[in-house]
């Protein structure tokens, strides 16, 4: 079968649709970050089998999509300025409350 290719940002996703020797359908997927070949084949321990190939496609894709978010895509965490911001607003809100219980 042929491989479908996708984009999801800087990566490259490619996907084929294989049958296995139950006649079910299954993806193999290759992700690649420029030349570079980030996973080759997707792991095969356990892995769904589909009816169809175009499910099998769509799953690979959205494995794909999952493992690069997920190795990749990971928020970094809030530069010190932000926390910082935070950290007052929190104090003055705080305060804020303070100041109302003690006057009331």
């Amino acid at each position: 079968m042929p491989a479908r290719t996708v984009s999801y940002g800087e990566f490259e996703i490619a996907v084929r649709p294989e049958r296995n020797k139950l006649g079910a359908w299954i993806a193999s997927v290759s992700v690649s970050h420029g030349a570079r070949t980030v996973v080759d084949i997707r792991p095969m321990t356990v892995q769904p089998e589909w009816l169809t190939e175009e499910e099998a496609t769509r799953d690979g894709v959205e494995w794909a999509r999952r493992f690069i978010d997920h190795e990749f895509n990971t928020p970094q965490p809030r530069s010190w300025v932000a926390e910082r911001s935070h950290a007052e607003t929190w104090f003055r809100d705080a305060g804020k409350a303070g100041s109302s219980e003690t006057s009331a």
